[in-house]
């Protein structure tokens, strides 16, 4: 009876801990690896105790192999451990995104901008590398195919180094992609505020709403 009493125990520890609301990994890894972890642990097993030991060895190995492939294939969301700032945005008063060059109006959208700095004061320091981060979703009812996120300083301030727009081949409706661009203050950096405009298109020639915002910059200070 404790014997029994033990092998139900084992189970329900093992599935319950694989999430608070079960299985959310691949199927097939799943199924495989309980397949592959029973047959491992009724050899273990079998070598151990004989038959019972075969069974109860073929269970054990079952369940973790089972919690094993939920737990590879579990999707995970990326999170930033650093604090971030959110940036306030607001409508381009640039003609630029009316041109007939970027038309058609696109199913895509850009939000959660935020600013991430090396010291943390929300300014691009002469010689700082920092981080602008935001996401671009698919709101549309197609695919976005070789959609290019765009950022540009529109004030003219010198010394801004931004790094090449990096291209995302494929969006299908519904998708959620987060992109990160790093934004360097150059050496000569002068104290001022930079103007940005963040937008992307797409292979069509559509072409997001576009969104500007403001940065203090601050020139290198001698020590």
């Amino acid at each position: 009876m404790r014997k029994m009493i033990f092998i139900l125990c084992i189970p329900t520890a093992l599935l319950s801990a694989c999430s608070p609301s079960g299985m959310q990994g691949n199927p097939a890894a799943v199924q495989a690896g309980a397949a592959i972890g029973g047959v491992l642990g009724a050899i273990v097993g079998d070598r151990a105790g004989g038959y019972n030991g075969s069974q109860f060895g073929a269970l054990l190995g079952t369940v973790t192999g089972a919690a094993v492939g939920n737990a590879i294939t579990t999707p995970r969301e990326e999170t930033y451990q650093v604090e971030e700032y959110y940036v306030k945005t607001y409508p381009s008063s640039s003609q630029y995104e009316h041109t007939s060059s970027y038309e058609p109006s696109s199913g895509l959208r850009i939000i959660n901008l935020r600013f991430i700095d090396d010291n943390r004061n929300h300014v691009i320091d002469a010689e700082e590398d920092s981080k602008l981060v935001f996401d671009v979703v698919n709101d549309g009812d197609v695919p976005a195919y070789n959609v290019t996120p765009v950022i540009e300083e529109m004030s003219g301030m010198k010394h801004i180094l931004i790094s090449p727009s990096a291209q995302i081949a494929y969006m299908p409706v519904g998708n959620q992609i987060r992109y990160t661009a790093t934004i360097r203050g150059g050496r000569k950096l002068k104290t001022g505020q930079a103007q940005f405009r963040v937008f992307a298109t797409e292979s069509n020639g559509a072409v997001t709403e576009a969104h500007e915002f403001t940065l203090p910059t601050q020139k290198r200070i001698k020590k």
